[in-house]
């Protein structure tokens, strides 16, 4: 199968060549005609399989076929992050340069004049975040009558980071007949379908492509216990000064750890900053770009950054704190080794981390490397794997129960004491 065979428009046949893209992807096969047949979808396809064109082709497919001229915007695309709606209107404006279809972007970080200008100007397609959408929409600034198309990017994410009751605001502010298209990269867990049921007709299709949950094989991956932070950051100095070193992601749990590490790695003599989701858009911008151009080497990240970033030649990946969920694992690791190369995910695992091995385990089928580094092994005693503390406790329980029933059967006889002493005391007159 071609994309010609999808009947796009020469337009948008004419933009994917100069792409260089000729094939497309089972994301983009399975989806395409159902939405150009004007069916809601929930896809779920694992991350870099060509999602966003998925639901961009047909989308400025069906702008092409309207030609209607309008002040309001016709698709609404929401992203989780400011990141990945800047790359998703990357992707509308390469498709749309041989047409007339007028895209934009709103989203935080952004002076409000501004937008608001952007706003009162014709827009065919409009890509944003939900909070700020719903700014414009309470400011009176944005018209969302017209809307056709609804396409909700990354649920799964969106849901984790708690934008449900905005994406559900949202839709309300669209027309009941609109298309709504609800892409993810999982369907697990039990928020997703929920809100598919919430959102899209009783007509709707499902289309899921296989997720892998393990990382692919060109990601050497491994795993180092740590006793404290003072330890980790000698187990970074080491890494960090390692041949091969060149572009790194190294992942915290929140962004007040950002600022203390990047400062860490500096020490180190080495060029780092930090990118977290509070930053301002502008210095987010500022600072990946200046790890694309090798100004820095390395950037100290919450997990904004482990999903719809553009960093594509990233050596390396360095876990300080393992992630709460395992999927989350696996995109962490996947931001090293793109396109075939050789990458490597390094997890610096304390005591309080420890049980995420386990689930990580669990989730990929396959068990996580764990090694030492010379003068550098750990002092502290292995912790138990989550499987072995339920054993212990198991036994403990069983253990209290046989002693509970062997008292019964055998109930023990306390004697009674004799009282010794000398007698009451005489009471004092």
């Amino acid at each position: 199968m071609s994309f010609i065979d999808l009947q796009f428009d020469l337009e948008l046949i004419q933009a994917l060549a100069e792409q260089e893209l000729t094939t497309p992807t089972p994301i983009q096969q399975q989806a395409v005609p159902l939405i150009m047949d004007a069916k809601d979808i929930l896809a779920s396809a694992p991350t870099g399989t060509g999602k966003t064109l998925a639901f961009v082709l047909p989308a400025l497919q069906h702008i092409l076929d309207k030609q209607e001229s309008s002040s309001s915007p016709r698709v609404v695309i929401l992203s989780p992050t400011r990141e990945l709606a800047r790359q998703t209107l990357q992707v509308i404006q390469q498709m749309t340069e041989f047409t007339q279809i007028r895209s934009d972007i709103i989203v935080g970080g952004v002076p409000y004049g501004m937008q608001q200008k952007l706003l009162s100007e014709p827009l065919d397609i409009l890509v944003a975040t939900p909070g700020r959408l719903i700014e414009m929409d309470e400011k009176g600034w944005l018209d969302m009558s017209i809307v056709q198309q609804l396409i909700i990017d990354e649920a799964d994410r969106m849901l984790d980071m708690g934008f449900i009751d905005d994406i559900r605001k949202i839709a309300d502010l669209t027309p009941k007949d609109r298309q709504t298209l609800l892409f993810s990269a999982t369907l697990e867990g039990d928020k997703v379908q929920p809100l598919a049921d919430d959102l899209l007709n009783e007509e709707a299709v499902t289309v899921e492509i296989e997720n892998p949950r393990g990382v692919t094989k060109n990601i050497q991956q491994f795993v180092y216990r740590a006793d404290n932070d003072d330890h980790k950051a000698a187990l970074l100095q080491r890494i960090l000064k390692s041949e091969g070193v060149q572009k790194v992601l190294i992942f915290v749990a929140s962004r007040s750890q950002v600022d203390p590490w990047v400062n860490k790695v500096r020490s180190f003599n080495i060029m780092c900053d930090g990118l977290h989701g509070e930053m301002p858009q502008g210095l987010r911008n500022e600072r990946m770009k200046k790890l694309r151009k090798g100004r820095i080497q390395m950037l100290v990240a919450t997990d904004v950054a482990a999903r719809g970033l553009d960093l594509a030649d990233i050596s390396h990946v360095v876990n300080l704190h393992l992630p709460k969920r395992a999927d989350t694992y696996v995109h962490r690791a996947g931001r090293a080794g793109r396109d075939g190369s050789v990458g490597y995910a390094f997890s610096l695992v304390d005591r309080i981390d420890w049980p995420m091995i386990g689930k990580i385990e669990r989730y990929t089928q396959n068990e996580l490397p764990i090694g030492t580094l010379k003068g550098l092994e750990p002092k502290s005693a292995k912790p138990l794997s989550d499987e072995a503390r339920k054993l212990a406790a198991g036994r403990a329980k069983k253990a209290r129960k046989k002693e509970e029933e062997r008292n019964k059967k055998n109930p023990v006889k306390h004697k009674s004491k004799k009282r010794v002493g000398r007698g009451p005391k005489t009471p004092k007159s």
